[in-house]
């Protein structure tokens, strides 16, 4: 093999080896010191070795031990849990609202994070259950009399509590009634704004299912769809239409970069402005893997004309597989993977 040959591929092989690594710690957790040993090990040899294979390969080993280390370190903090222990208790609760509610024909499904129970400080990830009727909105800060319970186990082919564990829930927070109390803010408050801008902006002066059905298609919303009509997409086999992926990202950054064409304006300040449009399009629609990978991809691609560099989009899709499971290994057994 010689050296250009190989100056092209060590990326693809040193990324191929972090997510090897974050992969792996799904079947095998190694939190110990002795796998950060092994990537310490590996790289000082790395930087010992002169022969630029022997260096490639030792980089490799390093990224893979310490993707595996790391994932591991991630899935004992996603698996751990405060609540669980105190599954079946009821006390008051400061609740925040994560994500947009669900609607079903018997209650509202509501993605959460508990803040304070029963006096007690903490941020866990929940899936709030309430009655049907008005709906608290997406980064509202609640209060609510819950009852913890355990979510349900398998049933008629699908298993709650497996899906939930994926995503770092652990408890169902069971709710009636709730007052709001105020909003989050930081960078999650600006990711909330921006999704309710865009919610406002998509579909002015249509109402009902023909709204619903827009916000499925830009925001991957199904919630105000009616049953009946979900069936007829599955039926139709459109069904993924309504899942957010790479093609509303490039729609996102091809329509940005379009705009900027038309308006004469340059191609720096277009591919800057494409970039910018993909971050809060992901902020909008959230933390959901065929999103996060779509958007990865599209900002390299940015940053790659930014920078006068060529694009690979394989190189890419590592890099958004790595980001994904950095933060959640468990994002790599979701179907959006």
């Amino acid at each position: 093999m010689n050296v250009p040959i190989l100056d092209r591929f060590a990326p693809h092989v040193l990324a191929g080896a972090l997510c090897l690594g974050l992969a792996g710690s799904l079947a095998l957790r190694a939190a110990g010191r002795s796998t950060l040993a092994v990537a310490l090990v590996a790289t000082i040899a790395s930087v010992a070795i002169a022969d630029d294979r022997g260096r490639v390969a030792a980089l490799a080993l390093a990224l893979a031990a310490g993707g595996l280390w790391w994932g591991s370190v991630r899935l004992e903090a996603l698996d751990r849990s405060v609540l669980a222990p105190r599954i079946g208790e009821v006390g008051p609760a400061l609740v925040e609202i994560t994500g947009p509610t669900r609607r079903t024909p018997f209650q509202l499904r509501v993605p959460a994070r508990i803040r304070r129970f029963r006096g007690l400080e903490l941020r866990e990830a929940v899936l709030l259950r309430l009655p049907l009727g008005r709906a608290p909105p997406q980064g509202a800060i609640i209060e609510s009399v819950v009852e913890l319970r355990e979510p349900r186990g398998p049933s008629d082919g699908f298993d709650e509590r497996a899906m939930l564990h994926r995503r770092g829930v652990h408890v169902v927070a069971r709710g009636r009634s709730w007052r709001l109390v105020g909003r989050r803010g930081g960078i999650s408050g600006v990711a909330d704004r921006i999704h309710h801008a865009l919610a406002g902006a998509i579909a002015p002066g249509l109402t009902g299912e023909r709204r619903a059905v827009l916000a499925g298609l830009v925001l991957g919303e199904e919630e105000a769809m009616s049953e009946e009509l979900r069936e007829r997409f599955r039926a139709s086999g459109l069904y993924h239409l309504l899942a957010v992926s790479g093609q509303n990202v490039a729609f996102v950054a091809g329509g940005v970069l379009l705009i900027a064409w038309l308006l004469g304006i340059s191609r720096l300040v277009a591919e800057v402005g494409a970039l910018g449009a993909i971050v809060a399009y992901v902020l909008a629609v959230g933390w959901q893997p065929s999103v996060v990978r779509a958007g990865v991809a599209g900002a390299l691609a940015s940053l790659a004309w930014l920078a006068s560099r060529p694009r690979d989009r394989w190189y890419f899709l590592l890099l958004g597989a790595a980001v994904l499971m950095t933060w959640d290994p468990y994002s790599l057994l979701e179907p959006g993977f």
